[in-house]
């Protein structure tokens, strides 16, 4: 959780706004912002699709450090050299772990089923929670 804490942090920083701001234009208390960025909870569903779009970002990226450029390709951020995905936060989080060497041998046919993949999976998820 410390990671996702430190890069919505960073990313909020990088758009030069304050909490109270993001708060505003994510539609949530300054006080959720707050706990996001000291890792006491994390944003979910719709609420990290909003904070997403506001930061410039996708969900893959705060959650995991995952980000996709015009290609449909993954690079992953420098603390996680081995791994696109090397923890889970709670269970029932990201089910599984790919090597960079494993993720290097996809097609761009497959990172793009993974792309599509993950978009059902945040429209399930949205759908719960409503």
């Amino acid at each position: 959780m410390d990671k996702i804490a430190k890069r919505i942090e960073d990313c909020r920083h990088g758009k030069n706004i304050s909490q109270s701001e993001l708060a505003r234009k994510v539609g949530v208390t300054p006080q959720a912002v707050q706990k996001w960025e000291k890792a006491k909870t994390v944003p979910r569903g719709a609420t990290l699709r909003r904070l997403a779009d506001v930061l410039g970002v996708s969900p893959a990226y705060i959650q995991f450090g995952i980000t996709t450029s015009v290609s449909d390709t993954f690079s992953v951020e420098q603390e996680t050299p081995d791994y696109v995905v090397v923890q889970r936060e709670k269970q029932d989080d990201w089910p599984f772990s790919v090597t960079r060497e494993q993720f290097s041998r996809f097609s761009e046919e497959q990172r793009s089923l993974i792309n599509r993949y993950i978009e059902i999976l945040w429209q399930s998820i949205e759908k719960k929670e409503s």
